[in-house]
């Protein structure tokens, strides 16, 4: 067989193998590339000169070990998917190991049905035309229904913030099914082409990644019932908010009516110690008058009215309760996070300040919020008092003092940190627990 066609038979078999499921890597973050596009491109494009190099030696050069080889492809991938991709490195292993598993099944299907169609001795000649055409078929039977979950379900729960943290170990899932697969073909006294040959083999690895794939599906599923979680908790924070608004313009609508009602009456009395040139008695009317008033119950924190309502609301919690609560904010009128973000946040901070300082019994209980707003960036500290000792896990994580597990307050706060890629820093130290956030404003 001439030299040439040997050789374009391998590149086109190392180009089938790469580049398919490559762009099924990178279409879940393709609004999360580290470079430009044409930059992106012309990593690919020499990614795939190197795919294509190791398959050349493979092809060409017997004396190397195919699994050595397969090993540095795989690093190679990863090195050029972990360079290109921009995001959490628990999703982008998790995606890549699951679409590996996925890949190297088709390899081995396609080479099963390259024996079964054009027989044993054209299959165990590697990297020939033959299982060119049997890649193509097997890639599209399974590209297909693949692509539609990935635009479907996959993309949108990978890029879901919910349950970021879990990301971090949650990749050891798919690692587990590719050293299965890398012990089945690798680890026998057989060379690999002959496993693949086996249907045997085929339909063992077919099993266990259906198998792999229900897991991982439940996986995206629980992702995105824990974000629909996480929108109903904002969005219920944001009803407590319109709420509030509505409470307090009620109380100042009867007060006000209320003092209308009463206005008359006094004016009557004043008008009739005038009449009769009775200042003294008027002097004292006027100043006993003055100490029934109401206090100034309209607080005005800062300009933004979400954040505003919700330091009012807490405000007068902690009077009701005795509880010393300062206040320095600096926010505009508008920020560019949702409010339902912003009062999630505040308002499970500001819950959970309010619970730990109604625990302080040898000192006064004190809650003292910081917010600020920077250019790319907004800052909120909640520090206060408490008097029952946090409790942690294993991993640090704040448990519940009302409920078994974590806190729900910190770990919505800790979603939204993630969510802006922001920095959540908790320090409890000499009675004061301080919780300090920051979000990152791309487009502030």
């Amino acid at each position: 067989m001439p030299l040439p066609y040997r050789v374009l038979e391998v590149a086109l078999y190392s180009v089938l193998n790469l580049h398919p499921f490559l762009l099924f890597a990178l279409y879940p973050f393709r609004r999360q590339l580290r470079f430009s596009k044409p930059v992106t491109l012309l990593l690919i494009a020499l990614l795939t000169v190197i795919q294509i190099g190791l398959g050349l030696a493979a092809a060409f050069l017997p004396l190397v070990s195919k699994g050595l080889l397969s090993f540095i492809s795989t690093v190679v991938y990863a090195l050029f998917y972990f360079t290109a991709v921009n995001a959490a490195f628990g999703k982008t292993l998790f995606t890549l190991l699951m679409l590996s598993n996925v890949s190297n099944v088709v390899c081995v299907v396609a080479k099963c049905a390259e024996g079964l169609i054009f027989g044993r001795d054209m299959a165990l000649q590697p990297y020939r035309w033959t299982s060119s055409v049997c890649m193509i078929w097997v890639t599209l039977a399974v590209a297909v229904p693949l692509l539609l979950y990935f635009r479907r379900t996959y993309s949108d729960g990978i890029t879901k913030q919910a349950g970021a943290s879990s990301w971090n170990y949650l990749w050891l899932i798919p690692t587990t099914f590719y050293l299965l697969w890398f012990w089945q073909i690798y680890g026998s006294e057989k060379s690999s082409l002959e496993i693949a040959l086996e249907p045997s083999s085929a339909l063992f690895l077919l099993c266990i990644n259906l198998g792999a794939f229900l897991v991982y599906h439940t996986i995206i599923v629980l992702v995105n019932e824990q974000e629909r979680n996480r929108a109903l908790t904002a969005q219920t924070h944001q009803l407590e908010i319109q709420n509030l608004q509505y409470e307090n313009l009620n109380r100042q609508i009867t007060a006000t009516r209320q003092a209308r009602h009463d206005l008359r009456h006094h004016i009557a009395i004043l008008d009739e110690y005038l009449t009769r040139g009775e200042y003294d008695r008027l002097h004292a009317y006027l100043q006993d008058y003055k100490q029934t008033l109401p206090g100034n119950s309209t607080l005005f924190f800062c300009k933004h009215n979400a954040v505003n309502v919700l330091l009012t609301y807490f405000a007068q919690q902690a009077e009701e309760k005795r509880i010393d609560f300062s206040v320095f904010a600096s926010l505009p009128e508008r920020i560019a996070i949702p409010d339902s973000v912003i009062s999630a946040l505040l308002g499970n901070l500001l819950e959970n300040a309010l619970e730990a300082c109604q625990t302080v019994r040898d000192r006064p209980a004190q809650i003292c919020v910081k917010t600020k707003m920077q250019p790319d960036a907004l800052f909120i500290q909640i520090e206060n008092t408490y008097g029952r000792e946090p409790v942690q896990d294993a991993n640090g994580r704040y448990l519940s003092s009302k409920r078994k597990g974590l806190g729900i307050g910190l770990e919505s706060v800790r979603n939204i940190a993630a969510q802006y890629d922001g920095l959540l820093e908790i320090e409890p130290k000499d009675g004061r627990f301080r919780v300090s956030v920051l979000l990152n404003i791309a487009d502030g």
